[in-house]
């Protein structure tokens, strides 16, 4: 038996990839590094090899280089990955590891100034007033500057404030559901999802940053079918995926937030009222449609028919004026509806696999 070669983990980002990146797997054979994802595997001799660093204090580590005439970059995702490459690294890059820790070293001196440099600067340039005008395009930019892992940290701080507010199933036949489908559908994705039951009758389910997902039993009474249950939760994992969830909450938020986000610092005020806007995110309506396409892919790959999600809106749309919450914050209009029906019309037609879940007994239990 072989004895085995050390790998560590990575963020790869490439021309077709999830813009948040996708994780995977890498370590040097020979002196080439070789990368495992599931868009593919890269074998990248050192002479490809640039390494630079990022972050404002200079922890991120990036590893680019090119590829038929494509750009790819790869970031340690943490300290223990770091220290592994460093390791493993041949000695063809021991110049650019020099260099890089120089950088890292120069940029950790000034690490406590620079988020009040940066919201100085902020401030100056663009004024509260411009900031919010240009709110959507600032959010993107934002967000393209938050980590996963910055990401699932804010998630936790947002579900730890909401947790006192919240009465959830800790068993039983709901959350066994919840579980089971919400698994199907999330597969190899950014997120480890993590999915949970409050016992509150209105009919509402939504989603925090890095992943958690919360479904209310007045949902589950409301839906038909656990074909239903599965276009909610598709529709859901979709937002985090797509990193609406993020950028819609840093808006609710304010400005201070969002500077804090994208330095790291989630212990300030900005961030110390998560909870009340954490069940009541008001999407655009093109992160709903947005929302509803790769929700649909999700259901396809997962083998689960698309029309639970139709049938779920159609009533939404039918009983739209009565809802309280979950049509305010996902609008379920007559436009979203025939933009929905007209993506499943293009869908190929694959093989469905039925959901063994009891809804009458379940319902029937909540």
């Amino acid at each position: 038996m072989g004895i085995p070669i050390p790998e560590f983990k990575i963020l790869l980002y490439g021309p077709s990839f999830h813009s948040a990146g996708t994780r995977a797997r890498a370590r040097f054979e020979g002196n080439a590094l070789a990368i495992s994802s599931r868009y593919g595997f890269f074998l990248v001799p050192p002479e490809r090899i640039t390494l630079r660093t990022g972050g404002y204090d200079g922890r991120q580590w990036l590893i680019d280089w090119t590829e038929r005439d494509a750009t790819y970059s790869a970031m340690l995702q943490s300290a223990e990955a770091l220290e592994a490459f460093i390791q493993l690294a041949p000695a063809n890059l021991a110049r650019q590891l020099g260099q890089a820790r120089k950088r890292q070293t120069n940029a950790g001196r000034h690490v406590r100034i620079v988020p009040t440099l940066f919201a100085l600067i902020a401030l100056l340039l663009l004024g509260q007033v411009l900031l919010w005008a240009n709110a959507d395009r600032l959010g993107k930019w934002a967000v393209s500057h938050i980590s996963t892992e910055q990401e699932q940290r804010l998630g936790e701080l947002g579900y730890a404030q909401l947790l006192p507010s919240l009465k959830l199933k800790r068993h039983g036949l709901a959350l066994a559901a919840v579980e089971s489908i919400g698994k199907r559908l999330a597969g190899e994705f950014n997120f480890t999802y993590h999915f949970h039951v409050a016992v509150d009758p209105e009919i509402n389910a939504y989603a925090l940053p890095g992943g958690s997902i919360v479904v209310n039993t007045g949902l589950l009474k409301e839906a038909a079918s656990a074909a239903e249950l599965a276009g909610v939760l598709a529709h859901l994992i979709s937002h985090v995926e797509q990193r609406h969830t993020l950028r819609t909450l840093m808006h609710a938020q304010g400005w201070r937030a969002t500077l804090g986000a994208i330095t790291g610092d989630f212990s300030g005020a900005g961030w110390s009222n998560m909870a009340v806007h954490l069940s009541s995110l008001s999407y655009s309506r093109e992160q709903e449609n947005e929302a509803d396409k790769v929700g649909l892919e999700m259901l396809r790959r997962a083998g689960i028919t698309p029309h639970g999600m139709e049938s779920f809106l159609l009533r939404m749309v039918e009983r739209q004026a009565k809802l309280p919450t979950l049509l305010t914050n996902h609008p379920a209009g007559k436009e979203r509806l025939a933009n929905l029906r007209a993506a499943i019309a293009r869908q190929p037609t694959d093989d469905l696999y039925p959901i063994g879940i009891d809804w009458e007994h379940l319902q029937a239990e909540l």
